[in-house]
């Protein structure tokens, strides 16, 4: 079977879509950067508020693309969808953001999974299904354990549904032990599956998203590492993706021409925005839901636009496809 590249080497797929987050992780775990307010505002601002805006630059900043009636539909969709949640059920409207973000987070890896593998059609289906469990279940794990401590960060931002007021602690130990053993069997299974059908990419990429999952919701006590993680994850491959992708699709030269530093100033101005949402928010009071719904459009926006733009049957992605080495 033809295996073929995402970008120009098999070290420069690697690096663009891996290596970050290793040294990340690196990091994390041998040295005290979590003390850094340049890296917490990286990662918070810069990475995490910044690459979200970056969807717009193909929807919105192609001449062709914004012509196209879905491009308006899922924009004025997505803010009266936060607008409607915002002002009829305030106190869950944190929830409907933390999930949608999270299914969002497991869709693009199993995206990059895929992609990582182009040209590979082995084992799709079973690469597909054990994606989703090797990070589903420590997500549905993670209901069962103790909040995480919030570590620099003022509010929680990892803080799922509390399933201690609906179970004893004793129930809740003895669900996480059980499914504990059943992922490590999982795993051990998968990856001798993999080693065993010499399906190494395939392998690494799983590797990859089970050390992220099972770290950040399993091992990781510290809510601001788990974010970290989670998040150089998901931006850095996506900056790298864009800035290809654009480069082969886009209609505009000088896009095509510069567009990683375009991205680059896209996710510092949203970053930027980003890091004044609060306080955009408590000047437009007592209009907060109208403010809020504009502020996170951009946000339910890209997730909905990276349904569509990254689909297989999408005419640009095959585009991106083909560009492929």
């Amino acid at each position: 079977m033809e295996k073929k590249l995402i970008f120009l080497h098999p070290l420069e797929d690697f690096a663009k879509i891996f290596l970050a987050t290793f040294l990340v992780f690196a990091c994390l775990l041998t040295t005290d950067i979590m003390t850094s307010a340049t890296f917490i505002f990286i990662t918070v601002y810069f990475l995490d508020g910044g690459h979200v805006y970056s969807t717009l630059l193909e929807v919105v900043g192609d001449p062709v693309e914004v012509k196209k009636k879905y491009v308006w539909i899922v924009l004025l969709g997505s803010f009266f969808l936060n607008l409607v949640i915002h002002f009829f059920f305030k106190n869950y409207f944190f929830y409907y953001i933390f999930y949608f973000t999270i299914y969002h987070n497991m869709r693009q890896g199993l995206g990059v999974t895929f992609l990582y593998r182009l040209g590979e059609k082995r084992s799709a289906m079973f690469i597909k299904w054990s994606y989703y469990l090797l990070t589903i279940v420590p997500f549905i794990l993670f209901h069962l354990r103790p909040p995480l401590n919030a570590g620099k960060l003022s509010e929680q931002i990892l803080k799922p549904v509390d399933f201690y007021n609906f179970f004893s602690a004793h129930s809740m130990e003895i669900a996480f032990k059980t499914g504990i053993f059943f992922y490590i069997t999982a795993i051990v299974f998968i990856a001798c599956w993999l080693i065993y059908h010499k399906n190494f990419r395939g392998f690494l990429a799983m590797s990859f998203f089970t050390a992220v999952y099972a770290y950040s919701f399993l091992i990781s006590n510290n809510e601001m590492k788990s974010y970290a993680l989670l998040i150089f994850s998901h931006a850095v491959p996506y900056y790298f993706l864009m800035e290809k992708r654009i480069n082969v699709t886009h209609k505009l030269n000088f896009v095509q021409k510069y567009g990683w530093i375009i991205l680059l100033a896209i996710f510092a101005i949203g970053g930027l925005i980003d890091s004044y949402q609060e306080d955009i928010v408590f000047y437009f009071e007592p209009f907060d839901s109208l403010a809020v719904a504009l502020l996170t459009t951009p946000l339910i926006s890209h997730f909905i636009f990276d349904a569509i733009l990254w689909k297989r049957g999408n005419e640009r992605f095959q585009v991106f496809v083909t560009a492929a080495a």
